[in-house]
């Protein structure tokens, strides 16, 4: 089996006491995940990426649905089976600072893993510590200190130490470098590269910006409004968008080379109010090729080969 994670038919409702009908952030999403690969999820905020990622974890419990890690139901697992998984499935979260435990040095937020889960005895824990932090690039002589006295940048490495220091499997990563600036992305993103090449990791790695995912997966999902509007390897996607959501966004990277101009598509409106999505296609209302259907028939994922799927009433017709 080369599948390291299975999701199929995830469904998550949210209810609120102001309104008898749930909201629906993830509805009936099938993926997989192969060992050593990284797949990409990507989508306006508000369209289900981050409720996804911690569904894949059972930090919050899906309404329907099942999730298999290593051929394992996660959903049948009970707290203390769970719990001993947990070393083997982890997550980056989008702001550090929010993550680590300020009154904790970074020698013992780093450690913490290790102490949860028993990793041998203390002098072999705190030389791994020092080992993991070389890794990520925090010096030995920074190990006592706090929180607050790094950069983002830092903190995110600190992060990234903590997530990979109990030897896991899978690493979700949910935004890990949008709140860097542009170079300190760079270097976070090639610190995980390399940490994916040298640990044998799998990543599922979320982000709202198409040209990190274009760098960093191998496969990538498009989500909008908690449904999955396309997927494909990276470079099919990239080169042959068939969703005009998908085009729209690639259309937004901003282009360096000359002489590769590709016109801007401009989406009308913000996406729509989870709590009362648009009837039929929820992309219709600001679909700039929206057919007459559109508004009444939902689109399923369907497959225009082996490995493209997509979900448009539009390229249904076509085929």
């Amino acid at each position: 089996m080369n599948e390291i994670l299975k999701l199929t038919n995830i469904r998550k409702e949210f209810h609120s006491s102001s309104s008898t009908k749930p909201i629906v952030a993830v509805d009936n999403i099938s993926l997989s995940l192969s060992k050593g690969k990284t797949l990409g999820i990507v989508g306006e905020s508000g369209s289900g990426k981050s409720t996804l990622a911690r569904v894949m974890l059972r930090l919050i419990e899906p309404t329907s649905g099942s999730i298999e890690f290593n051929g394992v139901d996660l959903i049948s697992q009970k707290s203390a089976d769970l719990r001993k998984l947990r070393s083997q499935m982890q997550m980056i979260f989008q702001d550090p600072m929010s993550s680590l435990d300020p009154r904790m040095s970074v020698r013992d937020l780093i450690r913490e893993p290790l102490d949860i889960h028993k990793v041998s005895d203390s002098k072999t824990r705190n030389q791994m510590v020092e080992s993991y932090a070389d890794k990520v690039g925090i010096a030995k002589a920074a190990l006592d200190k706090f929180p607050h006295e790094f950069s983002g940048g830092q903190r995110q490495r600190i992060s990234i130490a903590r997530a990979v220091i109990n030897g896991p499997a899978l690493i979700i990563a949910d935004e890990p470098v949008s709140a860097l600036d542009l170079s300190i992305q760079a270097q976070i993103l090639n610190l995980l590269k390399d940490l994916k090449q040298e640990l044998s990791l799998s990543f599922v790695f979320i982000s709202h910006d198409l040209s990190v995912i274009k760098y960093f997966a191998d496969e990538v999902a498009v989500m909008y409004l908690g449904n999955i509007v396309e997927s494909a390897p990276t470079k099919v996607l990239f080169d042959s968008p068939a969703h005009p959501y998908t085009q729209a966004l690639i259309s937004a990277i901003p282009q360096i080379e000359l002489g590769n101009k590709v016109e801007r598509i401009i989406l009308s409106g913000d996406i729509p109010n989870p709590a009362n999505p648009p009837s039929g296609c929820h992309f219709h209302p600001r679909c700039p090729i929206a057919i007459d259907n559109c508004a009444s028939l939902a689109p399923s994922l369907s497959s225009i080969n082996s490995s493209h799927q997509v979900s448009c009433n539009l390229v249904q017709v076509r085929a």
